[in-house]
């Protein structure tokens, strides 16, 4: 089913992800940079495959002649989007999605995936539906936001993605108070991330738990295939919730 799922994929200028025969995210990569989001990491891959098995696809319906993706107004917020894997996924299943990083990551990677993806989602969505929902386009959004500045006005999300994230402990409180900042007690944050460092990342889980977080990981069990796939032992999804 897939192609070549290890490390090497961040040598290709297209990083190509098969999600089912008819569903394919093609991402524009750029790996002669010294910037950690322009090429797609496996805890990104994880992640995707993880939410493409967890969520249910789109189904559709026409009102006032209009077509619409049916009784899904979730939203989900996506940070450090880097390629924008797991925003484009969480869009091609129907929900309203912002993705995020800093102006760099947008202007090399994020915006040019973002758009050609529309096609990509609207290519699978044909084939799961009748031919007159070709033209449906998911809501997908690309923003810029810098966790040490956020905006004044802040809009809370249903879901919350980051993808290798966390690899310096600098970054784990910024993250925590960016995710606190965008959620309440009913929103469910998809962490995953890559063990290379056991401080790093016991301590993002620590730190989790201080800032009001319930915080449990994935059991490996659930996501044994996908792991086999991304030739990665090493990456975890942790799932956060704010206590009540």
């Amino acid at each position: 089913m897939q192609m070549d799922m290890s490390d090497n994929t961040k040598l290709l200028k297209t990083f190509s992800i098969q999600f089912d025969p008819n569903f394919v995210l093609n991402l524009s990569q750029e790996n002669d940079t010294q910037n950690h989001g322009t090429t797609v990491w496996d805890s990104a891959k994880l992640l995707a495959l993880y939410l493409f098995e967890t969520f249910k696809k789109p189904t559709f319906e026409i009102r006032d002649g209009h077509v619409s993706i049916k009784k899904n107004q979730k939203s989900c917020l996506e940070l450090g989007s880097g390629c924008g894997l797991g925003g484009l996924l969480m869009a091609s299943v129907g929900f309203d999605t912002v993705l995020t990083d800093l102006p760099e990551v947008l202007d090399r990677v994020l915006l040019k995936n973002s758009e050609s993806a529309i096609k990509d989602i609207q290519s699978w969505w044909y084939h799961l539906h009748h031919s007159e929902y070709s033209g449906v386009r998911p809501t997908l959004k690309v923003e810029s936001l810098d966790w040490l500045n956020l905006p004044e006005e802040r809009k809370i999300y249903n879901y919350i993605l980051a993808s290798d994230c966390i690899y310096e402990i600098q970054l784990v409180e910024p993250l925590l108070k960016t995710i606190q900042a965008f959620s309440n007690t009913k929103t469910i944050t998809f962490i995953a991330m890559e063990r290379r460092d056991d401080v790093v990342i016991n301590g993002f889980i620590e730190k989790a738990r201080l800032y009001g977080f319930d915080a449990r990981m994935v059991l490996k069990k659930k996501i044994q295939n996908h792991l086999s796939l991304v030739c990665n032992e090493d990456v975890e999804i942790w799932k956060l919730k704010l206590r009540g």
